[in-house]
């Protein structure tokens, strides 16, 4: 008995829409956080309500790596063997990598839902191509216009610093701190500039990786390459390494020492009253001792 193959087929793209339909809706009424490279205001065992700076962003995400490890003593006893019976666990360590271009299609942050709603409705152009077309060229139009005014902008600066002589607009980094000559900046000297200053301020990040999303993280190193090839793509190589904090905790002392053991059972005992005794003059004088 021949099967008829395309009702299978046209089945499957039917779902398919629909499915790409759904996840439109839930991405508009719930959009994805990304929270990339957050700078911490303080540890964050201190549950700080302050506003937090805008998170790192990279253009392309490159590869990650998260490092745990351990170290295991090696103790040499009398048989000429060696035991093993501590094991310190060494802080985590997270390397990760990504670009940063002058000429990218990352929309700013109020384009981005439009983008994904856009995104949405292209796998359900089947059952509404006027709706999905619409949605793409407003995205477009909106991110084209972004576009041309952030370029103005851009050219804007760039002609006021020439014609004022401020010079090529490269920062300076000297031993005691940062000068900047010029406002002109490119994105990859932005950023470099961001991260060099969390670096020298010992500021902590919340780090999103594919694992788990990771608190109370340092700048170990950082690596920006340029290669060869380009002059408009940075990658910048950074390793963290995660702090720990030493806390302190209070105990309410019983009226009796009854639940302490060892040394803290004597420094929580009572005071005892062993009465007053008044010092003894002594019978040897100093002409004596000299006889």
């Amino acid at each position: 008995m021949a099967l008829n193959l395309s009702s299978v087929s046209n089945v499957q793209t039917e779902v398919g829409a629909v499915s790409g339909l759904v996840a439109g809706a839930l991405v508009l009424v719930s959009p994805q956080s990304t929270k990339g490279y957050q700078p911490q205001i303080a540890p964050s065992f201190q549950k700080s309500t302050a506003k937090l700076p805008p998170s790192l962003l990279f253009h392309y995400e490159g590869e990650q790596t998260a490092t745990i490890s351990s170290d295991v003593t090696d103790h040499f006893i009398e048989n000429n063997t060696a035991i093993q019976d501590q094991v310190a666990l060494k802080p985590l360590i997270i390397t990760t990598s990504g670009f940063i271009g002058e000429l990218n299609d990352v929309p700013p942050a109020p384009l981005a839902i439009l983008q994904q709603a856009a995104s949405a409705l292209t796998s359900i152009s089947a059952y509404a191509p006027t709706l999905s077309a619409t949605a793409l060229l407003a995205y477009n139009e909106a991110f084209q216009l972004y576009q041309t005014a952030a370029n103005v902008a851009q050219t804007a600066i760039s002609a006021y610093s020439t014609i004022s002589g401020g010079g090529s607009g490269e920062n300076v980094f000297n031993g005691s701190g940062q000068t900047t000559f010029l406002k002109t900046q490119t994105l990859q000297q932005q950023y470099f500039q961001q991260f060099y200053t969390y670096w020298a301020d010992r500021t902590l990040f919340t780090i999103q990786t594919p694992w788990a999303i990771f608190q109370d993280m340092v700048i170990v190193s950082l690596r920006a390459v340029q290669d060869a090839d380009t002059v408009q793509i940075t990658d910048f190589e950074i390793q963290f390494k995660q702090l720990r904090f030493a806390t302190t905790t209070s105990s309410t002392l019983y009226s009796d020492n009854s639940e302490f053991q060892g040394q803290l059972f004597y420094q929580g005992a009572p005071t005892t009253n062993l009465g007053t005794n008044s010092l003894t003059p002594s019978t040897t004088t100093f002409s004596s001792s000299i006889a």
